[in-house]
C-alpha cells in the first residue's frame, strides 16, 4: 500500500494514526508528512529532522492513490515541494485542503492540472478545521476507529464545493505575509 511505502521512506513521522480501515481496502494517515527531508548523518546512521513538513496532515489512501488529503504548511513556498514530492499519487478526484499559515486569506488554485484548497490559518488544529470546512460535527465520528475516522472526513468533502475565488498562484503568492518567528531564550 501507499502508505506502507511512504512509512519505509521515512515520511511519516509524529504518527497519531497510521492503520488500515476496517474495510481493509483502504490506509488512514493523521501526523505529519515529510516534505524536504533532513540529511544522514553518517555518524549516527540516521536522517536528521525533517526540514519541512506538511503539519498535521490528514490522508486516506487506497492502494497507490491519495483519496482525500489535508494538512497544515507553515509556508506557502513549501506547496511546490508538496506537488513534486505527492502531486502524483493524488487520486483525480481528490482536492488536497491545505491550510497556510503566511496566508491571511482562502483561495483556491490550479496547479498541474490539480485543484488546491489554500486556506488562510494563522493559528488552530487542521482536523477541527476540516471538521468546519466540511460541515462535520464531532457525532459524525462517535463511536469510530481512528482509521475509520477518515472514511468519515472522506465521505464528507465528496460533496465539498470550495467557497473561495479560483486564483493564479503567482497572485496567490503576492497575498502571503510574513510570520512572527517570535523569540528564542533570552
Amino acid at each position: 500500500m501507499l502508505l506502507d511505502t511512504y512509512d519505509n521512506e521515512e515520511l511519516l513521522i509524529n504518527i497519531n494514526v497510521n492503520g488500515v480501515t476496517s474495510d481493509g481496502a483502504q490506509r488512514a494517515f493523521r501526523g505529519d508528512l515529510v516534505l524536504i527531508e533532513g540529511e544522514f548523518h553518517e555518524l549516527s546512521g540516521k536522517k536528521l529532522a525533517p526540514k519541512a513538513v506538511l503539519n498535521d496532515a490528514v490522508m486516506l489512501t487506497d492502494t497507490d492513490k491519495i483519496k482525500f488529503m489535508g494538512g497544515c504548511l507553515r509556508n506557502l513556498d513549501l506547496l511546490p515541494g508538496f506537488i513534486e514530492k505527492y502531486g502524483a499519487a493524488l487520486a483525480e478526484e481528490c482536492t488536497p485542503i491545505l491550510y497556510v499559515n503566511n496566508l491571511r486569506d482562502s483561495f483556491m488554485v490550479d496547479l498541474d492540472g490539480k485543484k488546491y484548497v489554500l486556506i488562510g490559518l494563522e493559528k488552530g488544529m487542521v482536523w477541527n478545521e476540516l471538521m468546519e470546512e466540511l460541515y462535520l460535527e464531532k457525532s459524525d465520528f462517535k463511536g469510530q476507529a481512528g482509521a475509520d475516522k477518515l472514511i468519515t472526513m472522506y465521505d464528507g468533502a465528496k460533496d465539498y464545493k470550495p467557497k473561495y475565488p479560483e486564483t493564479p498562484f503567482t497572485e496567490v503568492k503576492s497575498k502571503t505575509v510574513e510570520l512572527d518567528e517570535g523569540r528564542g531564550p533570552v
